[in-house]
């Protein structure tokens, strides 16, 4: 055997030998009844990988392992699996590149996996060689939580299918796919599912965080839709997670499912949607914020949850920050123009809304080939309804001065998605590690800026930005959708911070996966 890229025996028969198979059904029966977390393949130390010493000058720098050893696992992975690393040139590119240009890390190696079984190997191929990894699934993440430095990023993309269980109105996703996988998948069927305002977005990163949508009003968070999950542990376990099937990691994941684990399977509650929906965008200019404001109060204040609308505020047509709407209505063109009569009639600077698909309208906010033009970086915010004039003219004039001082920063903005809490509050606060059960507006700020060396000022200007407009919903809280997981993570899960330490000690002690 070659010691410079051979497989080990030891490390081979380890994954052959039935002790440590995880499907054992006996083992994990007896281990149910016994009501102890199942023993699966990893708990033993799993034997190094290859013969190579960590001394060698072979290794990589920084590293724990060569590229002839990467190489040779690749081929212990299933057959569509690759291992892709910096000297495959174009497509290692392709395979660090992010949304965000902000996100891109050099990463010593990108696992493309396509199995549970893949992402278990790669996992314990990580401890045993004491490499760093993260997870990536659609690498929407601004800051590069989906990428790291140096370390090994297991990429589900490649686990993008989806089935529909019609007669149960259930999706069954990989962990992989993105929001627009799910939705044309459940289209066909006269479904949807709960996602956000974008197609783009990975299903796994929206969903196990929270996910406000335009159906949220009626049917709750992306993640209040989670069924039941395929997850593959930090001690390489494949385990199933549900209500009945480890119910404290089913508990955890929906909220914190980066901090405990990798889910490579969602099976996701689908709802009935209407043929057509309504929607598009209006314009307005930031001289009419009283009337748009007083226009959005109106509305809203005729609760209903078939209705939702996105604000943006942002750089409009006449150079000065003004709003942009995008109205959402889950049913016909007549109720639903009924419905905005408030907003319709108000002079806008332009008004382009039309009955569409219920997947087309979750296409209008996508980037063109999934990649942002400019670097971003996110900020999370709250609002409490009902919006105030005073305190959204002060947002307007914020983003007016920033435009005049940093023009390079004039992409900035930030999104009040306005959704009846019908179906957030459907939850109690401690029902999952999800905790924020309330009526406020969730608000996303997004720093766009075309010059990279504005990075930490805008980064900066958005946390400002974010306590701003949270001076009027509640400052403590942090949706970590759009903290971007930054923390601190008290204030990403609030009442059930403590729950959350207390479990990670049982699910992921070493804290292989995101710290808490």
């Amino acid at each position: 055997m070659c010691q410079f890229c051979g497989v080990d025996p030891a490390f081979a028969a380890y994954f052959d030998d039935p002790a440590n198979d995880n499907n054992n059904g006996a083992q994990q029966e007896q281990q149910s009844t016994e009501g102890t977390m199942p023993a699966a393949s990893g708990d033993a130390p799993a034997p190094n990988f290859f013969r190579l010493k960590p001394t060698n000058k072979r290794y990589q720098e920084g590293g724990r392992i060569t590229t002839q050893q990467l190489t040779t696992f690749g081929s212990s992975l299933s057959p569509n699996a690759r291992v892709i690393m910096g000297h495959h040139g174009q497509a290692y590119n392709d395979a660090i590149q992010r949304w965000s240009p902000c996100a891109v890390k050099r990463a010593l190696a990108v696992v493309k996996v396509t199995s549970a079984e893949d992402v278990r190997k790669t996992i314990i191929m990580c401890e045993s060689h004491g490499l760093q990894f993260v997870v990536k699934c659609g690498g929407h993440s601004p800051s590069g939580a989906s990428s790291i430095e140096n370390g090994i990023v297991i990429d589900l993309s490649l686990m993008n299918e989806v089935f529909v269980k019609a007669d149960e109105k259930q999706v069954v996703a990989g962990g992989g796919a993105l929001a627009s996988h799910v939705i044309k998948a459940a289209a066909e069927y006269g479904l949807a599912c709960v996602t956000g305002s974008t197609s783009h977005v990975g299903i796994g990163g929206l969903t196990l965080h929270g996910g406000y949508g335009y159906l949220t009003g009626e049917y709750g968070l992306a993640v209040d839709n989670i069924v039941a999950a395929e997850v593959v542990t930090a001690k390489g376990q494949i385990v199933w997670a549900n209500k009945d099937e480890n119910p404290d990691l089913f508990w955890c994941i929906r909220g914190a499912g980066n901090k405990f684990g990798v889910v490579t399977k969602f099976i996701i509650q689908a709802h009935p949607v209407s043929k057509s929906v309504w929607g598009g965008a209006l314009t307005y200019s930031g001289s009419q914020v009283k009337e748009v404001v007083e226009a959005l109060n109106a509305w809203y204040g005729k609760h209903n949850i078939k209705a939702a609308a996105a604000v943006a505020l942002g750089k409009g047509g006449d150079g000065k920050a003004g709003f942009t709407v995008l109205p959402f209505y889950d049913g016909s063109e007549q109720d639903a123009e009924a419905n905005f009569e408030p907003l319709l009639k108000l002079p806008s600077t332009s008004q382009n809304t039309s009955s569409m698909p219920y997947w087309k309208i979750n296409t209008l906010s996508d980037a063109p080939d999934l990649i942002a033009s400019v670097p971003i970086r996110f900020a999370s915010a709250n609002i409490k309804p009902q919006l105030d004039v005073d305190h959204i003219r002060g947002a307007l004039d914020r983003l007016d001065q920033l435009y005049a001082e940093e023009p390079e920063a004039s992409g900035t903005g930030s999104l009040i998605l306005m959704v009846q809490p019908d179906g957030i509050m459907k939850h109690h606060r401690t029902d999952m590690a999800f905790s924020w059960r309330d009526d406020h507006f969730d608000v996303g700020v997004a720093a766009a800026f075309s010059d990279a060396k504005l990075e930490d000022k805008m980064v900066a200007w958005a946390q400002e930005f974010g306590k701003y407009l949270s001076s009027r919903g509640d400052s403590y809280r942090l949706y970590a959708n759009h903290s971007d997981f930054g923390g601190p993570s008290a204030r990403e899960y609030g009442i059930n911070y403590m729950e959350l330490n207390k479990l990670k000690q049982k699910w992921d002690p070493d804290n292989r996966f995101a710290k808490l």
